[in-house]
């Protein structure tokens, strides 16, 4: 793994977990896999199979100690996976050759959403997903000299409450110095236990040396910001949500109440760059702004068409523009086409992705994560927007100016939202 940036943190996964997610598909990361000639037998075995085993009902048991299975073709696979664990001349791990069978089917798909994520990609997914993780709550990153920099130090959190501060420079970690360890090497160090076990560090602050001890604990990860703009004496609540994860409504929800006591009268969320989330986060964060019975956006399968309707009458009434781009897909696409759709928001930015489906995640007990394709979902009024996008009503490109100084004031597709907004309730 490279080294980069990272909050000491851990997440505890449980050994099988379904889940009902979207996101854009992201390059992920990749080890370099080698698979000898067995492997690579039963991978195209697996994926050979696999169209044929699905929506095949399935049973099997155990019978003097071995599984019989009621599927010829399942029991054609299992027999030629236990042939080649037995008869092969060469050594095989069999984990490894079953996750490498697993991976063959999910590429068998071919499908841009569907993947197999390992044990590291899958804790930092899930920890995203699920908007906490145990750790410390410091951010290190590893400077061009070597040095392990304590970058920030969240209040509130056991890093916040143990004295450790921002620029602390990180020598030992459980009394192992990691001078010449990977930043990866070091989180790991730091951050492993579960929550209320105890970790110590020693840090060099300018000329004094010290050694501070924390005990691990929950942090939440925000993902929803917002502050107040004023223009034309005029207030205006930006809002910037990074992705939709199991606490982004609660979030938001406290953000909103936060702008409106400081008395704003207008709201603009910011969903650029954003590539999903949970189906339950982006619907509890639309319906705030919808009728009770207003449709929020429909869910298709094989065979059938559902409406997910709004179940709350409409708290937010202020008018509201959505700020979207290319970066913004899925859970990012519902909400906007929801506000557009049913109370006229402007969407303002570029067009967006086009991720109109839907995909379930189950954890192995391995803690990897297969994720594949189970539903399309439409917009309000029917529409697919897979491979299409989302159109802006107020098309806008940034300028020169906000890439060489990126302040609010040099957004200019937040600067023509406000305007919108100003504009359209004279």
């Amino acid at each position: 793994m490279k080294d980069k940036k990272k909050d000491t943190k851990i997440k505890n996964t449980v050994d099988e977990e379904v889940k009902e997610i979207e996101g854009s598909p992201k390059k992920e990361k990749h080890t370099k896999n080698t698979f000898n000639t067995v492997e690579v037998i039963v991978i195209m075995v697996i994926t050979a199979l696999f169209g044929s085993l699905i929506g095949s009902a399935v049973t099997y048991f155990r019978d003097n100690g071995g599984i019989r299975v009621h599927n010829k073709d399942l029991k054609e696979l299992i027999s030629t996976y236990d042939d080649v664990v037995d008869d092969y001349y060469g050594e095989i791990d069999s984990d490894e050759l079953l996750e490498s069978g697993i991976k063959g089917m999910i590429n068998y798909l071919n499908d841009p959403y569907s993947s197999y994520l390992d044990s590291d990609a899958s804790e930092e997914f899930n920890e995203k997903l699920e908007g906490e993780y145990i750790g410390l709550g410091a951010e290190i990153s590893k400077t061009k000299e070597g040095t392990i920099l304590v970058r920030n130090v969240y209040s509130g959190t056991p890093a916040g409450k143990s004295g450790l501060k921002k620029d602390d420079i990180i020598y030992k970690a459980e009394d192992k110095d990691v001078t010449e360890l990977t930043l990866d090497e070091v989180t790991e160090i730091i951050k492993g236990g579960n929550v209320g076990t105890k970790v110590n560090i020693s840090v060099k602050r300018g000329e004094e040396d010290l050694t501070i001890e924390f005990s691990r604990g929950i942090i939440d990860i925000t993902s929803v910001t917002g502050e107040v703009i004023e223009k034309d004496k005029q207030k205006i609540g930006y809002i910037k949500i990074d992705i939709f994860a199991k606490n982004s409504s609660e979030q938001f929800e406290k953000v909103v109440e936060d702008l409106q006591d400081q008395g704003v009268s207008y709201l603009v969320i910011d969903v650029r760059n954003n590539n999903g989330g949970y189906l339950t986060t982006v619907k509890s964060i639309a319906e705030l702004f919808l009728n009770k019975k207003d449709i929020v956006f429909i869910v298709k399968d094989k065979n059938t068409e559902e409406e997910q309707l709004a179940s709350k009458n409409k708290p937010i009434t202020l008018p509201t523009a959505v700020l979207i781009n290319g970066g913004s897909a899925s859970a990012s696409e519902i909400l906007a086409a929801a506000l557009n759709e049913n109370i006229g928001s402007e969407l303002v930015g570029l067009k967006t992705y086009g991720k109109g489906t839907v995909q379930k995640t189950k954890t192995l007990s391995s803690g990897s994560t297969i994720k594949y394709t189970i539903q399309e979902w439409l917009t309000p009024s029917g529409k697919s927007i897979e491979k299409e996008g989302i159109s802006p009503t107020i098309e806008v490109e940034l300028s020169e100016k906000y890439y060489n100084d990126p302040t609010l004031e040099n957004d200019d597709q937040l600067q023509s939202a406000i305007n919108a907004l100003l504009e359209k309730n004279k």
